[in-house]
């Protein structure tokens, strides 16, 4: 095959991800347009590659070690800060550009164009839907309590949540018998904006509670 054509399939490839990494990019996310543009152009030349070397399966073994290693790559972008998480739709975004440049270094340009367009979609489109939808958060309540029974405390802190349309997904007892002193850690899930100081004065408010702290 000519080296033109071979040539162009990365350039191809490279565009595909110039358009998604432009996305990133102004979105003032971590891996952007080079990131992406490379990553989409090596995938390419990766296969143009295995394709040129003649062995039958050297495209499937190519296209397998992308996928495993661009895996990596993506996991540099998720950055958790205590209990949030981001670059997570980077990461995939990275994922996806290394099969689109896979695609094109093997010619099939339509499927990487239309893949492309559907990933500019969701990107562009459903950010729109999702400010939309109150977004779900996850928090950790310890309300440390003495010379109280620690059921009926629970019961009340439960009522507490409840009526801040909280959920509580686990609780964490702790209890110290010579002080009398204990400690139940809320693990609670919450829609829409979650008013803590409000709820740290309702659960204060209970028989025996001296602190609540969030987490």
């Amino acid at each position: 095959m000519e080296a033109l054509e071979l040539f162009a399939r990365i350039l191809f490839a490279a565009l595909v991800g110039a358009a998604i990494g432009l996305e990133r990019e102004l979105r003032g996310r971590a891996a952007g347009l080079r990131t992406h543009i490379l990553v989409c152009a090596g995938a390419a030349l990766v296969m143009v590659l295995a394709g040129e070397l003649g062995h039958p399966d050297g495209p499937g073994r190519a296209l397998a070690g992308i996928v495993t290693g661009v895996g990596f790559l993506g996991a540099g972008a998720i950055v958790r800060t205590r209990d949030i998480v981001r670059g997570v739709t980077t990461a995939a975004c990275i994922w996806l550009v290394a099969v689109l440049g896979a695609a094109a270094g093997q010619g099939l340009y339509i499927l990487a164009a239309g893949s492309a367009a559907l990933t500019l979609l969701v990107l562009l489109g459903l950010n729109r839907v999702e400010r939309l939808v109150p977004a779900h958060s996850y928090h950790t309540v310890t309300v440390h309590a003495q010379g109280t029974e620690v059921q009926r405390l629970d019961e009340l802190c439960r009522g507490v949540f409840s009526g801040a349309r909280q959920r509580v997904l686990a609780l964490d007892v702790r209890l110290d018998r010579s002080k009398d002193f204990a400690s139940l850690t809320f693990y609670v899930r919450s829609r829409g904006e979650v008013r803590s100081a409000q709820l740290s004065e309702e659960l204060l408010a209970l028989p025996g509670v001296s602190r609540v702290s969030w987490q």
